[in-house]
C-alpha cells in the first residue's frame, strides 16, 4: 500500500522534467494526491500551493529576463522527496475522519478502545444468554442487510428498553468521549 503511494509521488516528481510541464496543473494534481495520502491538513500541501512561477521581462528597459520555473521545480521535487522519506520511515499517518456531528473519530488504537467500550456497554445491558444469541447472529455468514434485520429483531425481542439502555450506556461513558 505504501509502495503504491510512493510510486505515485515519484510519478509526480518525474512530471517536473517533462517538456510540456504546467506548474499549476502539477500543483493541483500533487495537492489532490497529498490530500488523499495525508489528509487536507498536511503541511506540504500548503507549501506546494505557495510555489509560484515569477516571470519578469525587463529587457525593453535594459534589464534581464527572469523566470524561476527551475526553482519551482526544485522546490516541488524536494517537498515530494521529503514526503517519500516520511512514508518510508514512518509509514502512513493516522487517519482522522469527521462524522458530521463535530466529533472526530481516530481510526487507530483509539478505534479498538472505542469498539471495546461499545461492546462492554452492550454486554452490560444484556444477560449472558442474550449476548450469546447476538454473537451467534454476528458470526453467521450472510448478507449484511439480512444480518442487520435479524439483530434488530433479536434485540427488540429482549424488551423495549434494551436498545435505548444500550445507547444511553454508550453515550454516557466518559471513556468514549476522551
Amino acid at each position: 500500500m505504501i509502495e503504491t503511494k510512493i510510486e505515485l509521488l515519484k510519478s509526480q516528481i518525474s512530471k517536473l522534467d517533462k517538456p510540456d510541464f504546467d506548474l499549476n496543473a502539477w500543483k493541483g494534481s500533487t495537492t489532490v494526491l497529498l490530500e488523499r495520502i495525508f489528509g487536507e491538513s498536511y503541511s506540504a500541501i500548503k507549501t506546494i500551493k505557495q510555489i509560484q512561477n515569477r516571470v519578469s521581462d525587463l529587457r525593453a528597459l535594459g534589464g534581464n529576463y527572469r523566470n524561476n520555473i527551475n526553482q519551482c521545480k526544485q522546490q516541488g521535487k524536494e517537498i515530494l522527496e521529503a514526503t517519500i522519506t516520511e512514508l518510508e520511515k514512518f509509514g502512513l499517518p493516522e487517519t482522522t475522519k469527521k462524522n458530521g456531528s463535530g466529533i472526530e473519530i481516530n481510526l487507530t488504537q483509539n478505534q479498538t478502545v472505542n469498539v471495546n467500550l461499545i461492546l462492554s456497554a452492550i454486554k452490560d445491558e444484556l444477560t449472558k444468554s442474550q449476548w450469546v444469541e447476538i454473537e451467534k447472529l454476528l458470526k453467521v455468514e450472510e448478507v449484511k442487510s439480512t444480518k442487520h434485520k435479524k439483530i434488530i429483531e433479536k434485540i427488540s425481542g429482549f424488551g423495549t428498553d434494551v436498545a435505548s439502555n444500550i445507547l444511553a450506556n454508550i453515550l454516557t461513558n466518559p471513556n468514549l468521549w476522551g
